[in-house]
């Protein structure tokens, strides 16, 4: 059976990664474009776990390969499928999963490799990357108060780092509503992509952000440049941050979890304005809702910070499309100087 590191991995001339983990594992996190064929499902793995901890190894070995004895045969024929690609079998620590499966293949006369420590290796490999790229296209960050359309803005740049998208969150108190936060693991893999995307590029774009998305972090390499980089202001008025947010939220109605963050706001604005602020939910006023919770809660939490930048540009945003031209251009001129 031959293994193979994650580096060696990818000068092969046309790979394939199978990651035989289950479902829930390969859901957290898996190497980009890798096909999922699980010997054991999700609760398979925790019986066989429990019996490697509670009873002994040579019981668990047992029930594992009861298990995946009745699922080894198609795993292997939709695997030969792929016979003309470089075959790459990996699970968690690169141990038994991959193992069985590797050598079953090998022995039918198809080349496979197992990769060597598995998944593990390639969370390795990603951490480090994330870790020490120094980002090679000139980094603009967009800044504006909450509503401004810095995200619409960015899907009208070809070249830009949706952070959010990544997360699965949209980094402010109701950010989570309506989407599914996604693993750290997860984020950082798509970062780490879309970085190597964009490797040759003259310029990219991306929205200030803090530290947090949701429950996620970024990583601190990547946010040190964040902060390095040159800022564009985008200024939207009032009404247009209400329409903005109106549009974004406006197909989720998930009442109960809106009323929980409101009356969370109670020591920050006060019992009076918390009130209000309900009322206006409660009685369908939405636009007033949102206004008010724009302008009592977040432009008081983050004015200050954004009144501390210095801006290579400040967008006038009335339609999107036409602040993306515009930061476009800005970028233009910057990179001329």
């Amino acid at each position: 059976m031959c293994e193979i590191t994650y580096g060696e991995s990818l000068k092969l001339d046309n790979p394939l990664y199978i990651d035989v983990r289950t479902p829930a594992e390969y859901c957290e996190d898996h190497i980009p474009g890798a096909v999922n064929y699980p010997i054991f499902d999700n609760e398979e793995r925790k019986e066989i776990g429990t019996l490697y901890k509670m009873v002994s190894r040579d019981d668990a070995v047992r029930r594992g390969t009861e298990i995946g004895g009745k699922r080894i045969g198609a795993i292997i024929e939709s695997i030969m499928s792929y016979r003309e690609r470089d075959i790459v079998l990996y699970c968690a620590r690169g141990g038994m999963r991959s193992g069985a499966v590797a050598s079953l293949v090998n022995s039918l006369g198809v080349k496979a490799w197992r990769l060597k420590d598995g998944y593990r290796a390639y969370r390795s490999f990603v951490s480090g990357y994330l870790d020490s790229v120094e980002i090679r296209p000139q980094l603009f960050v967009l800044q504006g108060l909450t509503g401004a359309g810095k995200t619409e803005i960015l899907g009208f740049i070809e070249n830009s780092i949706d952070l959010e998208g990544m997360a699965g969150h949209r980094s402010s108190l109701f950010g989570g509503i309506g989407l599914e936060q996604q693993s750290q693991k997860s984020f950082e893999t798509q970062l780490a992509v879309r970085l190597n995307e964009l490797g040759e590029k003259s310029y990219t774009v991306i929205e200030g952000e803090s530290k947090k998305i949701g429950n996620l972090h970024i990583p601190e390499n990547i946010f040190r440049q964040m902060r390095n980089a040159p800022v564009i202001y985008i200024d939207t008025p009032i009404e247009r941050r209400v329409a903005i947010i109106k549009k974004e939220y406006a197909r989720f109605n998930d009442h109960e979890r809106v009323m929980e963050i409101v009356l969370s706001l109670t020591k920050r604005l006060g019992q009076k304005k918390t009130d209000d602020l309900a009322g206006l939910y409660k009685s369908g006023r939405i636009d007033e809702f949102i206004e008010m919770l724009l302008v009592e809660y977040y432009d008081n939490l983050y004015r200050y910070t954004l009144d501390r930048f210095n801006y290579a540009a400040v967008i006038r945003n009335m339609e999107s499309e036409s602040a993306a031209a515009e930061v476009l251009n800005a970028v233009a001129v910057y990179l001329k100087k």
